[in-house]
C-alpha cells in the first residue's frame, strides 16, 4: 500500500518480475552516489591554465564540427553566425524558390570555353562577348535577388534582422542550387517565390 512493491508470486516468471523492477526504476539506471557525481563534476573543471586551454580547444573543435554538420544537413540550432537567424533563413528560401542565373552560369562558361577552341576568329569573338554577357547577367540577377530578399526581410522582421541579408542573398544566388550550403529547403516555385513577386 504505502509505496511497497507487491511480492513476486511463485508462478510469475522471473523476467516479468525484472520488467516490473525496470518500470519502477524510471530512467533505466541507478541514481549515482553524491560523491561520484561530485567527482564527475570536478573532473570536467580544469585545474590549471594548460588544462583550461586544452578544454577550450576541444570545445571550439566540437563547435566547428557541429557547425560543419549543420551546414550539410541544414540543422538550424548549430548553424554558424553567418547563416543563423530568421532573416537569413527567409533570404535563403527566397533565393532557393526562384530561378537564378547563377544556376546555369558555370554550364555556359564551359560552353563558351569549348566555342573559344574553334580556330575561327569570328567564333572566338562571339564566345568572348557571350562570356561577358553571362557574367553581367549573373551580377544583375544576383543584385535583383539581394534587393528583393532585403525588402521582404525588412517587411517581415525589421531592420535589425536584415543586417547582412543583401550580400548573403547575392552570394547564394551566384551558386548552383546543388552546391548551396545550408541545402535548400524549398523547391523552385514554392509559395515564397509567389510572395516575393
Amino acid at each position: 500500500m504505502l509505496g511497497r512493491r507487491s511480492p513476486v508470486k511463485d508462478d510469475q516468471p522471473v523476467s516479468d518480475a525484472l520488467d516490473l523492477d525496470a518500470a519502477d526504476a524510471g530512467k533505466g539506471r541507478p541514481t549515482p552516489k553524491r560523491s561520484d557525481a561530485r567527482k564527475a563534476r570536478r573532473s570536467i573543471t580544469p585545474r590549471n591554465r594548460k588544462e583550461a586551454a586544452a578544454f577550450q580547444r576541444e570545445k571550439r573543435r566540437e563547435q566547428r564540427l557541429a557547425s560543419r554538420r549543420a551546414l550539410m544537413t541544414g540543422d538550424e540550432r548549430h548553424l554558424p553566425p553567418r547563416d543563423a537567424g530568421a532573416g537569413k533563413r527567409l533570404a535563403r528560401d527566397i533565393v532557393d524558390s526562384r530561378f537564378t542565373y547563377g544556376q546555369v552560369f558555370f554550364g555556359l562558361i564551359f560552353l563558351v570555353f569549348a566555342i573559344s577552341l574553334v580556330p575561327v576568329t569570328a567564333v572566338r569573338e562571339i564566345a568572348n562577348w557571350l562570356a561577358l554577357f553571362s557574367l553581367l547577367m549573373m551580377v544583375v540577377d544576383g543584385a535583383r535577388n539581394a534587393r528583393l530578399a532585403r525588402r521582404i526581410v525588412v517587411a517581415r522582421y525589421g531592420e535589425d534582422e536584415a543586417r547582412g541579408v543583401s550580400s548573403y542573398a547575392f552570394m547564394r544566388s551566384l551558386m548552383p542550387k546543388r552546391f548551396r550550403r545550408p541545402p535548400p529547403k524549398v523547391k523552385r516555385g514554392d509559395p515564397v517565390a509567389a510572395e516575393a513577386r
